[in-house]
């Protein structure tokens, strides 16, 4: 080969490798070419693939990665939250406030079928790519982010809707340990893959699992106060039985004593001086000491 003929093909040689330039799809990700025009359409294995250069005007191709695995999205319904607002749902006529957590695991499509592939361009149409180092024609789409954008405002108000229509906390609580169709987890995934199908977002929903759901404060204490009144009527009944199976009257007596006697001593625990006294027929009854 001539000098000028080796020359000539040294500069070739320069000229492809300054046209080609290469990015790495990792393991883990798939990939699709965005050009200057749109998606190529094709979707791209791990490896490395040519993004080619960029032009006079900088313009160029890029490649968009996206996490192949499935992705959790956790939904919390609370109150003071990070914005400061109250998220809980409300339960029943009475809108009782109530706080739960909404565990989500999405997945991508199935690209190796040609529906999945279909859904999965969607995809990567729906998302706003973020660059990803290498220059920024490397960028990164999260499913996450697609759901957040395209999704949650819906799935959020589908959750909403179905803790309506319970009649009590009470109610939502029977069902939330319910784990047969009927159940709160599992009408909860049904509403979730309802939002994600209204709203064509081509994520598939692997599974919902609710946790922490409480009742708002004030229907804990009205659900406490009435287990406590509902306990002081059996202890009176008890002792009303216990005091009516006394024929001579000692029960009575005994028991008057000793009520007499606790009454005595939380005066004195508040520093208040009392007077007992029993007068001729026997009902024995409190003075205070004047001041």
């Amino acid at each position: 080969m001539s000098k000028h003929r080796m020359l000539l093909a040294g500069g070739l040689a320069l000229m492809l490798a300054a046209c080609q330039e290469y990015a790495n799809v990792p393991p883990s990700d798939i990939g699709m070419m965005l050009t200057p025009t749109g998606y190529d359409g094709k979707i791209y294995s791990p490896g490395q693939v040519d993004i080619g250069e960029l032009d006079g005007n900088r313009r160029g191709n890029s490649l968009v990665l996206i996490q192949r695995s499935g992705v959790e999205i956790k939904e919390q319904f609370l109150k003071d939250n990070k914005d400061g607002e109250d998220h809980r749902c409300l339960v029943g006529p009475n809108k009782e406030a109530m706080s739960l957590d909404v565990r989500l695991v999405l997945a991508l499509p199935n690209y190796e079928t040609p529906e999945g592939k279909k859904d999965l361009q969607r995809l990567f149409l729906l998302g706003n790519p973020i660059p990803s180092g290498e220059g920024g024609r490397v960028l990164r789409l999260t499913a996450s982010s697609i759901y957040e954008q395209q999704a949650q405002l819906q799935v959020r108000g589908k959750m909403r809707q179905l803790c309506a229509q319970y009649k009590s906390f009470d109610d939502a609580f029977a069902a939330f340990g319910d784990e047969g169709e009927n159940g709160f987890s599992r009408k909860i995934e049904r509403a979730v893959a309802q939002a994600l199908a209204e709203n064509n977002v081509p994520l598939r929903l692997v599974s919902a699992v609710v946790s922490n759901m409480k009742p708002d404060q004030t229907v804990i204490d009205a659900i406490s106060a009435k287990q406590a009144a509902e306990k002081r009527v059996q202890a009176i009944q008890v002792i009303t039985d216990f005091l009516g199976q006394d024929p001579d009257g000692t029960r009575k007596l005994v028991y008057r004593m000793q009520v007499l006697q606790e009454i005595v001593a939380k005066a004195d625990d508040k520093g208040r001086s009392t007077i007992f006294m029993t007068d001729i027929s026997g009902g024995p009854s409190l003075i205070p000491a004047p001041r």
